[in-house]
């Protein structure tokens, strides 16, 4: 199995779904709504294309780092 069919098994989009969702949760115990709100759209699109959510959340990260 290629690095391409990793990204695009569901099974990833699943693992990447979930995990952002638990960052989501992490995020709004901390206080943070933005970027749990962030988090949350970005798992709901790991969900259905797993790369596409892999950017976002290398996104979402700079966003923090900047912030």
């Amino acid at each position: 199995m290629g690095l391409t069919e990793a990204f695009n098994s569901k099974r990833s989009g699943q693992i990447s779904a979930i995990s952002m969702l638990v960052e989501a949760g992490l995020a709004l115990y901390r206080g943070e709504k933005k970027i749990a709100a962030l988090l949350l759209g970005a798992a709901v699109l790991s969900y259905r294309w797993s790369v596409v959510g892999a950017i976002a959340e290398v996104l979402i990260r700079v966003y923090q780092r900047v912030r």
